[in-house]
């Protein structure tokens, strides 16, 4: 990936977030309640899905490391810091891992 196609997906990202807050409607309370609960099981899942290969075997102990790493830091509901501290973990799994 280049750094434009990194830089061009985050606009994207941002400006359809941005665009959803200014032209759509608040939505009603109870919808509101359940969307506030919808990143958190999101993200477990996405999560889940990536512990396991398409083979069925372990994923590599640096994508471990990244989990335990993020999994510490959760309490503090920073999404900066959880990943930060994800990417942190595998870095630190990667050097470990190439060291021996």
């Amino acid at each position: 990936m280049t750094i434009w196609l990194i830089v061009g997906l985050a606009l994207l990202t941002y400006a359809s977030r941005a665009l959803a807050l200014v032209f759509l409607p608040k939505p009603s309370p109870p919808v509101e309640a359940m969307l506030r609960r919808v990143p958190g099981p999101l993200f477990a899942g996405f999560a889940a899905i990536s512990l396991v290969t398409s083979s069925g075997a372990a994923t590599p102990p640096a994508t471990l490391a990244a989990v335990l790493a993020a999994l510490l830091v959760a309490r503090t509901r920073s999404l900066l810091i959880i990943l930060s501290a994800g990417l942190a973990g595998y870095s630190a799994a990667e050097v470990i891992g190439a060291l021996f």
